[in-house]
């Protein structure tokens, strides 16, 4: 057991789980002093600025950190400036085909502005978690998200305007990522000695079908919302926004409770320690489903009271929409545990084409729903498209398994 387990798992779950409520803390503000209609621009627009900061993150922080191939943090680094630009390029280039309104295509930008600089900022937890100080990542999103969640509500009760309230967000996080960030991780040493191109363009070639799986990932996870933007109004965007946030936050559970124990993968990985790597997994599963059925039960009672409560608007006509999405959020957390084993062992291909097919029948199927029944056909859509991406993930883990004979 590494020296820094237990401060770096207290921190990585608190900087973690505020990280997590973040969003949940918007979407309160934002229905509470403004109204539902621009609650629901900024529910879709978080949801695209999340998807496209895949492109910013590209390959992300867990293969950065299980890379064991002779590549300086400084590629890393260049790696992510390029992918952050990409980034940026793309989301001009959405919102001019899309030809939103204004206040939605300034959202949608400030948005995607943000978690850009999120994607740069991830490749610097990577340096302090390949350091065995993933605590200093956990201490970092809590300044982060507890001052810039002050400075939003504070902005927002004065000026009763999201764009400003963002813009004071997105200061204080660069503030805090200049005073803090760069300090910790000593930036001016990592950006120290030459720079293999070859090694950068490695990165973009491997990494591909990782960036492919999680970017088609959170699309499947969205898709309900895309096609609520194509047939629906904002104000049910941000009903359906307010009744999945609880399902998100199971999932960023299922992704904080792994994260401590990337180093501890990889090792079972390289030294074939394939008993501890199962034993491990089916203790995060028992955990996952036990915390999921509680929440399940918790919220089909009164769950949908308490978010009305917090939300100040009716929901009571979707209480059975908000206990669907749960059961697949299950579905989604128990994915994710999958995904990050798979690409801790280099098992991307399989991952890509299973997306693929996924994202051809999910585009499909939300449309579908959502265009029929509403709110219900999207709750019913997600759980379903998670229930399937999960069978066929754990089919791949047990066929790759028998063959590395990790099930004995």
């Amino acid at each position: 057991m590494n020296k820094n387990l237990k401060k770096n798992t207290i921190w990585n779950i608190i900087g973690t789980g505020i990280n997590a409520f973040a969003s949940l803390f918007f979407m309160i503000i934002a229905t509470r002093i403004n109204d539902v209609y621009e609650a629901g621009i900024f529910s879709f627009a978080f949801s695209v600025a999340t998807l496209f900061n895949v492109i910013g993150t590209y390959s992300g922080r867990i293969y950065q950190v299980t890379e064991r191939k002779e590549i300086s943090n400084k590629e890393f680094l260049i790696n992510r400036i390029i992918s952050c630009l990409i980034m940026s390029l793309i989301a001009v280039f959405f919102v001019l085909i899309k030809g939103y309104e204004t206040t939605k295509i300034i959202i949608i930008m400030l948005l995607c502005f943000w978690k850009m600089l999120e994607a740069f900022c991830d490749t610097i937890y990577a340096f302090m978690q390949k350091s065995d100080e993933l605590y200093k990542v956990g201490i970092s999103l809590t300044i982060k998200n507890s001052i810039g969640i002050v400075a939003f509500l504070i902005v927002d009760l004065i000026t009763k305007n999201l764009i400003f309230a963002i813009i004071a967000f997105i200061l204080s996080y660069i503030m805090i990522m200049i005073f803090y960030d760069f300090i910790q991780c000593n930036i001016k040493n990592q950006i120290k000695g030459k720079t293999n191109k070859r090694n950068v363009m490695d990165i973009f070639i491997n990494g591909f079908p990782t960036f492919c799986v999680t970017f088609l990932n959170i699309y499947l996870i969205n898709a309900s919302k895309y096609a609520i933007d194509n047939v629906m109004t904002e104000d049910y965007q941000a009903i359906f926004g307010i009744i999945v946030m609880p399902a998100t936050i199971m999932v960023l559970l299922a992704q904080f409770m792994v994260h401590p124990f990337l180093n501890s993968i990889t090792n079972y990985i390289e030294k074939s320690e394939y008993d501890k790597l199962n034993k491990f997994l089916l203790k995060i599963t028992i955990i996952l489903v036990v915390i999921g059925a509680i929440c399940i039960v918790f919220c089909y009672f009164i769950g949908i009271y308490i978010l009305q409560f917090i939300y100040g608007i009716s929901l009571i006509n979707y209480n059975i929409c908000l206990t669907i999405i749960l059961v697949g959020a299950i579905f989604s957390a128990l994915t994710s545990v999958i995904i990050t084993v798979l690409i801790a062992m280099r098992h991307t291909l399989i991952q890509m084409i299973i997306y693929i097919v996924m994202t051809i029948l999910t585009y499909i199927s939300s449309n579908m729903l959502v265009n029929k029944y509403g709110i219900m056909g999207a709750s019913i859509n997600y759980s379903l498209v998670m229930f399937i991406n999960l069978l066929a993930f754990y089919i791949a883990y047990v066929v790759i398994s028998k063959k590395q004979k990790i099930v004995k």
